[in-house]
């Protein structure tokens, strides 16, 4: 944190907030580290991705929680004005993603299809497969 601060970076910090953490306090912590924003996530599981299906890299059906508990995450918190909370529902559709071979992956339908590579066709055409 001091070395962002001593090179005029702003510090961020990610955190995912899943099954194993989200009773946790992290006030102390946060307001230690005093980062420019806290972007807090809740545990996305995708299909192709981390849903523990065949050809998945990971499974992380486990770290899922309900709405209720990422909730009870982000009130815990509210104090910290750098608090950026971001529930699934925002999450899953907000980031433009690309894969290994430059195709924006479409994360609408609870998985990461991949559409055409912005090498084939260009950005403007690979932008309406995502």
């Amino acid at each position: 944190r001091d070395a962002c601060y001593t090179h005029d970076v702003m510090f961020k910090i990610n955190t995912v907030v899943n099954s194993l953490n989200w009773e946790e306090d992290m006030n102390l912590q946060i307001a230690t580290l005093d980062p420019v924003r806290w972007k807090v996530f809740q545990v996305l599981v995708l299909e192709g991705e981390n849903a523990g299906g065949e050809g998945d890299l990971r499974d992380a059906r486990n770290l899922c929680i309900p709405n209720e508990k990422f909730n009870a995450f982000v009130e815990r918190h509210s104090e910290r004005t750098m608090l950026v909370p971001e529930p699934n529902d925002v999450m899953q559709n907000s980031y433009l993603l690309l894969d290994e071979e430059l195709r924006f992956l479409d994360c609408s339908n609870g998985g990461k299809v991949p559409g055409r590579s912005i090498l084939d066709v260009g950005v403007d055409v690979a932008l309406m497969d995502a």
